[in-house]
């Protein structure tokens, strides 16, 4: 673009080049007009010069017609390229330098002409010559209007967000932060009651279903009161005061956690005789029948009483390597951009532009990448530590055992994928091609490979898509999608406090919280559709199942989210009208596959890789993390993708590493959600509601399996990476027409 601008300025004659370049663009239907007063008005004189030009006969005016012609031109380029403040900053600092340059230039020339005595000489440059003099006001106006146009645009954008509807309300949590105080202080009070039960839980099947009722109703004040604090932290990140409220119920959770370490002790203690025949009152297990399921399940790895009482006390400190990558990635952390910016960033059309936000990112976590890798060198280790002191075979089985899953299904999952990387090195050189790239680079792979078709869906314009691609899952998810958004579940629009990226938080008794930093992009659409499906989840496990078998696991969570985003992406290629937009959309459900199948087994596949290095007492450091990671994403993306030294640190960036072994569960979702997508446009969504009703009642393997979705076998996971392969084979055809 400062090509185009210095253009515009240093000549009428190359002036045009910009305009006729933008008219080619639109031809190719690489962009789209704007209809705004600006383009109508120049096409009107257009036609009205052509018009006067052909009745006169004059060719002049017929050739001075499609010069005006050329400005609708200069106005795509303009629209393509200001679309944020430090563009058109950029553009204003060198049109400045440029009437700066010029203007000396015109002194100079001046006075050597003087100096050779001619001082009524004609002069050249821009200021001294009347033909520059009026290309540099016209080039003036014309980019004055642009900018005008664009600013007043988002301003108006801006104006239309009513943030007392897109912004979460807390209030029906607690009015104010002395009733959270005071309602942390009644429950330290309360826990006494619990703690009465201590050495007689067992003593009968009223002891045991007393304490569990107490325990229940205990649990669900405690999750309310993190809630709070949580949603009220990453929404005033740099704020300390919600560090100390979060201290302070961590230090309360502490003397909890062993009141209900003792309980569970006791239970683990019985005998298989006599917890069966506890288990025989069919009130006592359809209630409490998951909890104390777990509880037995981990009998074989609970050591004794004293040695179980030390590990709950160092809670705190294990938890400290998250705890620190967390401080840092909110408030250390100092980049020139916000989480909404840089992704607009990396999504850029402008190579240098979108290289110079991953630098400007990645660096920030290179100059810290030895504490960095000393927090996730903690982390693995502090897994290395209790899994070992607790008998398991390794960290990734006692991680998947709080889930009951074998370790077939996460170690099939990376050995499927890696035998079908093919599909994804396909992608991968199809984004060369079509970007017309020497070599794909990280900051490459996020910038739409088809010009975006839909590029300002403002919030209301994501409602109405977001009801549509989700009418097949029927009337009653429909309904609950309504509450979502008139409800005020959601927090929807970015700032400068308030942290990155979207979840979904459940309050049990309360309705789900929504965090986004929604930015009008497709993408944004998708991550809304996304976030509501764990929203709706939530919401309907908790309406259909008790405390104790409402909460999902991740597991299953991951499958109720990428389903909303693979029935968007159906609905949207099913609905489109022309092969552009056809070809959009399909970009947009590979990155949907790609980032949460491909890009979260490699996730998964470096989390495994680690982990066995520290099992088996190998060295690891800084450089270590950079070579397995550098190691996969060359394996992952193909020849046609070049390693640069800084993408190596990108294992820094991911804060899902502090939640061990949770990223392979957005790859099995991934198999699933797109499993279930499939089945719903064809069979219904009964089946799908079922399943979201059922919560957690039964271990996720086992809810998935009753609902048709195997995922002991690789057949989904193939599945899906058949669905890809066939999507970028259909993009090849589209793009090269």
């Amino acid at each position: 673009m400062n090509l185009f601008v210095l253009m515009v300025i240093l000549s009428p004659f190359t002036a045009v080049i910009p305009g006729i370049y933008g008219i080619y663009l639109i031809y190719k239907k690489k962009a789209k007009v704007l209809k705004n007063y600006l383009t109508i008005g120049l096409i009107l004189l257009f036609l009205c010069f052509l018009f006067s030009g052909v009745i006169n006969k004059s060719i002049i005016s017929i050739a001075g017609s499609f010069l005006i012609l050329t400005y609708i031109g200069v106005s795509i380029l303009s629209q393509k390229y200001f679309i944020s403040k430090k563009r058109i900053d950029d553009a204003l600092r060198l049109l400045l330098n440029l009437s700066a340059l010029t203007s000396v230039i015109g002194i100079v020339e001046k006075i050597v002409f003087i100096i050779m005595g001619k001082p009524t000489h004609r002069i050249f440059s821009t200021y001294g010559n009347p033909n520059m003099t009026g290309a540099w006001f016209g080039s003036m106006i014309l980019i004055a209007l642009f900018l005008k146009y664009n600013c007043n645009d988002k301003a108006e954008n801006k104006s239309k967000i009513d943030y007392s509807k897109t912004s979460w309300s807390l209030q029906n949590l607690y009015k104010s932060e002395d009733e959270w105080n005071n309602e942390l202080k009644k429950f330290t009070s309360d826990t006494k009651e619990l703690k009465n039960y201590v050495g007689k839980v067992t003593k009968s099947k009223t002891h045991l279903s007393f304490a569990l009722d107490i325990k229940e109703k205990l649990d669900i004040r405690l999750n309310k009161l993190y809630g709070y604090v949580k949603l009220n932290q990453d929404t005033n990140k740099n704020s300390y005061k919600y560090i100390d409220m979060k201290e302070n119920i961590n230090r309360v959770n502490r003397e909890y956690s062993n009141i209900c370490s003792d309980l569970e002790l006791e239970i683990l203690k019985l005998s298989d005789k006599e917890y069966n025949k506890f288990m025989e009152d069919k009130k006592l297990n359809k209630k409490y029948g998951m909890y104390l399921k777990e509880i037995r399940r981990s009998k074989d790895y609970y050591l004794d009483e004293k040695s179980e009482r030390l590990l709950a006390n160092t809670s705190s400190i294990s938890s400290l390597p998250g705890q620190v990558y967390e401080l840092f990635k909110n408030m250390d952390k100092k980049t020139n951009f916000n989480s909404a910016e840089y992704k607009t960033a990396l999504e850029s059309s402008d190579r240098n532009e979108r290289k110079s936000a991953y630098q400007n990112e990645f660096i920030a976590y290179n100059d810290n990448i030895n504490t960095l890798s000393g927090l996730l060198i903690g982390q693995v280790k502090k897994n290395v530590f209790y899994s070992s002191e607790r008998g398991y075979k390794s960290s990734l089985d006692m991680y998947l055992k709080g889930d009951d899953i074998d370790e077939k299904v996460y170690n099939k999952l990376i050995e499927t994928v890696n035998d079908n990387m093919e599909s994804l090195h396909k992608y991968v050189s199809l984004r060369k091609k079509v970007l017309n790239l020497d070599k794909v680079h990280y900051y490459d792979m996020f910038t739409p490979m088809v010009e975006a078709v839909d590029d300002n869906l403002t919030y209301d314009k994501a409602q109405g898509i977001i009801y549509s691609a989700l009418s097949p899952l029927g009337k009653e998810y429909g309904d609950v999608i309504y509450k979502a958004f008139n409800e005020k579940w959601i927090d929807a629009f970015a700032n400068d406090n308030k942290v990155s990226g979207a979840y979904c938080l459940s309050i049990y008794g309360n309705h789900p919280y929504v965090l986004l930093n929604y930015n009008n992009s497709l993408g944004s659409v998708s991550t809304l559709a996304h976030e509501l499906g764990h929203a709706v989840y939530e919401y309907m496990s908790s309406k259909n199942q008790s405390y104790f078998n409402s909460n999902p696991s991740i597991f299953t969570h991951e499958v109720a989210s990428t389903t909303n985003e693979a029935l968007l992406y159906e609905m949207l290629i099913k609905n489109s009208e022309n092969d552009q937009q056809k070809a959009y959309y399909i970009t947009q459900y590979l990155d949907l596959i790609k980032d949460t199948l491909y890009i979260q087994t490699m996730y998964a596949e470096f989390e495994k890789t680690i982990h066995e290095l520290v099992e088996n007492n190998k060295s690891i450091n800084a450089l270590v993390l950079d070579d397995i990671w550098g190691q996969l994403l060359t394996k992952y993306y193909g020849k046609d993708y070049e390693l640069d030294q800084l993408a190596k640190v990108g294992w820094s960036r991911i804060p899902h590493f502090y939640n061990s072994f949770y990223v392979y569960k957005y790859a099995t979702g991934c198999s699933a959600g797109v499993s279930f997508a499939q089945d719903i446009l064809k069979n219904g969504s009964d089946n799908y509601i079922n399943f979201l009703k059922k919560g957690g009642s039964d271990y996720p393997i086992n809810v998935l399996k009753d609902a048709g979705v195997n995922l002991t076998s690789t057949k989904p996971i193939e599945d899906t990476i058949n669905k890809f392969d066939s999507l970028v084979k259909e993009l090849e055809k589209l793009v090269s027409k």
